[in-house]
């Protein structure tokens, strides 16, 4: 992966790295946070993302005060109410080294949500 100009946020670094793997991702988010949606599947699936630590919920911060990502897979979107799959709670303060791992957490959820 490579993201070629520095990111103005750390939801910014994230949204170019899902891009850059090919992902369709895009920032949404209600009144009481913001996150990243990456739709998969034909059955409506969806992942979320969002920060971890100080910035929880949120994704407009600096780069360099990134705690760590959260993950969440709905394999059957927000249907029902079934509770998502957090499937990545990591608390790596390393912005690259987090998103790329988040990555491949990513790439193993949505296999493991859509072979079941």
């Amino acid at each position: 992966m490579t993201v070629s100009e520095p990111p103005s946020s750390a939801g910014a670094y994230l949204l170019n790295a899902l891009h850059a793997a090919g992902w369709a991702a895009v920032e949404d988010g209600d009144r009481a946070s913001d996150y990243v949606e990456l739709p998969f599947g034909t059955g409506g699936g969806v992942i979320q993302v969002t920060a971890s630590g100080a910035h929880e919920s949120e994704l407009a911060y600096p780069p360099a005060e990134h705690a760590g990502w959260h993950a969440v897979c709905y394999p059957d979107g927000y249907a029902g109410d079934l509770p998502g799959d957090a499937f990545y709670p990591a608390g790596i303060p390393d912005l690259a080294e987090d998103t790329a791992r988040l990555i491949t957490a990513i790439r193993a959820a949505i296999t493991r949500h859509t072979t079941r």
